[in-house]
């Protein structure tokens, strides 16, 4: 059996070992060679609260539907990054979603990625959980010369604090609706009239719907 995690600055545990929130396991990566050598149980003490878990396994379950409907080989991880000994209300906590997902076809000379940080952060004497994401695509087209896109985005917006099921379909309709409104707005500055597209602008546009990521402080990774 595989199960594909990421391999991320936010689960890092040494520069070896990144825990995976969803399995509950930490996994040892041999950089070089680029493969996972070890999996192994995450200790108590790598974990979040029974508490912040509800709240960020609520929300890992509808980012993962999510990101299966919207992009094609995406993963997907909700990381505690503050505040995960938190056992009740009554204190602030902190989770990031990472969304990380890529197309590389080489045999059409094109390739393009996606990679997407939410950081959630849920306010408990103000009942409100306040979002920071940030956006980032990149295109290369590498038939006729070398064309290369860049482009990111950083956006903010908000939500009640509510029960863990609740506040995890909310956060992921506001993380689709940015993530929808982005790439339509990048898909219009690069042709916005019929008339004065080029066939570069094309070749991004095709690879628009598949984008994902590929970098190095996000990378799949397979476990065995």
């Amino acid at each position: 059996m595989y199960l594909q995690i990421l391999i991320s600055s936010f689960g890092e545990i040494d520069e070896n070992e990144y825990l995976d929130p969803r399995t509950a396991q930490v996994a040892r990566i041999d950089h070089v060679n680029q493969v996972c050598t070890k999996v192994r149980p995450a200790s108590d003490e790598e974990l979040p609260s029974a508490y912040v878990e509800d709240y960020r396994c609520a929300i890992d379950i509808e980012i993962m539907k999510y990101v299966g409907e919207a992009y094609p080989k995406g993963v997907c991880s909700v990381y505690c990054v503050r505040g995960k000994d938190v056992e009740e209300p009554g204190s602030d906590f902190e989770l990031v979603v990472v969304i990380s997902a890529a197309r590389h076809s080489p045999q059409n000379f094109c390739n393009g990625s996606w990679r997407s940080m939410w950081n959630v952060e849920f306010k408990d004497d103000v009942q409100i959980v306040e979002l920071r994401g940030r956006m980032l695509v990149g295109a290369h087209y590498f038939e006729e010369g070398n064309v290369q896109l860049d482009a990111k985005h950083e956006c903010k917006d908000s939500t009640l604090f509510q029960s863990p099921d609740d506040i995890a379909i909310s956060l992921t309709n506001i993380i689709r609706q940015h993530e929808t409104e982005y790439l339509a707005s990048l898909q219009v500055l690069l042709h916005p009239t019929q008339i004065y597209r080029t066939p570069h602008s094309r070749i991004f546009e095709g690879n628009f719907q598949l984008l994902g990521l590929y970098s190095r402080g996000t990378t799949p990774c397979s476990l065995a």
